[in-house]
């Protein structure tokens, strides 16, 4: 042959072992999508501090009403969708995030019942309701306007609650973000490469 020709030589057995350790770690997908299920869990975690979703984007304000009702309770009313009441930090919904690892997949979820409500948005239809409010009666026979606890009260009266609906703004904590989709990448290459 004339002109220029470079040879090849493939190592064919090498290749078929390294091959097969692939093909036998791929069998077993568990380890990798464990990582996958911290990975994302801890993303979620950074999404309540942060108080953005996985895009980025900050989660919608907290409604006036909302605010004032944390106030009441003591609660710092500038955290959303967690709150600080009596010296606790966090909130059910923020703690309760949580991975099943099956042999194909992984689902990285909260089991709360008002989790799907924060994550999608949505508005909730309350029917009208008969309610109790207490009352304390002042010394010289006039009822204060203020509500009491029920242990404090001496005046019991029941009372329509309209129907009405409250709406919820999506404020989505669950997700894969681009550096998500970056580190399971950086993930799958480094349970492949093992």
């Amino acid at each position: 042959m004339t002109g220029i020709s470079i040879r090849a030589e493939l190592q064919i057995r090498e290749a078929q072992e390294q091959l097969r350790g692939l093909i036998d770690r791929m069998a077993d997908l568990r380890p990798f999508l464990n990582a996958v299920g911290d990975r994302l869990i801890g993303s979620s975690g950074d999404n309540f501090r942060n108080q953005s979703g996985p895009d980025g984007r900050s989660w919608t304000p907290l409604a006036p009403a909302t605010i004032k009702a944390r106030q009441r309770k003591g609660q710092t009313p500038i955290t959303i969708l967690r709150s600080n009441s009596k010296g606790r930090i966090g909130s059910a919904l923020a703690g309760s995030i949580n991975k099943e690892v099956g042999d194909d997949e992984v689902r990285v979820g909260s089991p709360v019942e008002y989790a799907a409500i924060h994550q999608l948005g949505g508005t909730i239809h309350k029917p009208a309701r008969v309610a109790k409010i207490y009352r304390r009666m002042e010394k010289d026979g006039s009822i204060g306007r203020r509500f009491v606890k029920k242990s404090k009260a001496n005046v019991v009266s029941d009372v329509t609650i309209p129907s009405h609906t409250i709406t919820i703004p999506a404020r989505p904590f669950i997700g894969i973000s681009g550096a998500d989709e970056a580190g399971i990448l950086e993930d799958a290459e480094n349970w492949l490469s093992r």
